[in-house]
């Protein structure tokens, strides 16, 4: 049995931020450990301000690692590399560049725009279902649109890990419901039907649960790891899958498990407003 190889390995992670005007650290994440194989599709979520937006921008090398391992391919990440694409909350599209223009970005900025490279983009526009659209601007797109825009010029550079931090979450519930199906048929397709190595953080168990391989459940802030569990849920997945039972008790152990933590954390700060200074 030939076991997948073994893509992202977070080891007692330590991760935090200076404050500029108190001088104070303060830790995101701590002793945090999980590992991620290759072509999986790993959610993280986890109480709100918990640590999990930081954690991502580790991984694309955005905020540094303050002590303990964080390797992609065997090679600890230490700054930003062509390895890793980030899409964000919001599209960020270049308002002055059209659909084609904003996904050869980073196939230009690398020196990579030849006839191969403009192929991958026309390849790409086919496959996020913008064909016809490559000459509209950001201010003629609808929000669905500007993310498929935004998660095409993601995967234009070929990376080895896709990060995707809420990409949906600004999204009506309706367009977002679409876009989690598209996103599941993007990330098979164009990982010529394994699917790309993804790390997805959301607020939201129900996108997790349909995204995921394994959903990674972080604790209250600082983060630490509290469960990674598996969604043993066949593929290719449609929505009408959220309405099985097998599904809604995966959602509900998650559910659970984040509502927990949240309780903690809250109980912890009512202590720190609650403690008496003696001095």
């Amino acid at each position: 049995m030939n076991l997948p190889r073994r893509k992202l390995v977070v080891e007692d992670l330590r991760l935090g931020h200076w404050s500029r005007r108190s001088g104070a650290f303060s830790l995101a994440c701590d002793g945090l450990s999980f590992e991620v194989a290759e072509n999986e599709f790993v959610a993280i979520v986890g109480p709100s301000g918990c640590g999990k937006t930081t954690f991502l921008t580790a991984l694309a090398g955005l905020t540094p690692v303050t002590s303990g391992r964080l390797e992609l391919n065997g090679e600890q990440i230490q700054g930003p590399a062509p390895d890793r694409s980030l899409v964000f909350q919001h599209a960020s599209l270049f308002p002055w560049r059209d659909v084609a223009a904003n996904i050869e970005f980073g196939l230009k900025a690398q020196k990579r725009l030849d006839d191969r490279g403009r192929k991958r983009v026309a390849e790409l526009i086919e496959l996020v279902g913008l064909t016809g659209k490559e000459d509209k601007y950001p201010r003629e797109l609808s929000g669905g649109m500007s993310q498929r825009v935004n998660l095409a010029r993601a995967l234009a550079t070929d990376p080895d890990l896709l990060l995707l931090d809420e990409p949906f979450s600004a999204l009506d519930a309706q367009t977002r419901e679409l876009m989690q199906d598209e996103l599941t048929r993007i990330w098979q397709a164009d990982g010529a039907g394994t699917g790309k190595t993804a790390i997805f953080v959301t607020h939201d168990v129900p996108e997790a649960v349909f995204l995921a391989d394994r959903v990674v459940v972080l604790s209250s802030g600082p983060a630490h790891l509290v469960e990674v569990v598996d969604v043993d849920l066949p593929r290719p997945r449609r929505s009408d899958i959220k309405r099985t039972p097998e599904f809604q008790e995966i959602h509900d152990y998650i559910l659970g498990l984040v509502m927990s933590q949240t309780q903690s954390g809250r109980r912890a700060m009512d202590h720190d407003s609650n403690a008496t200074v003696v001095g």
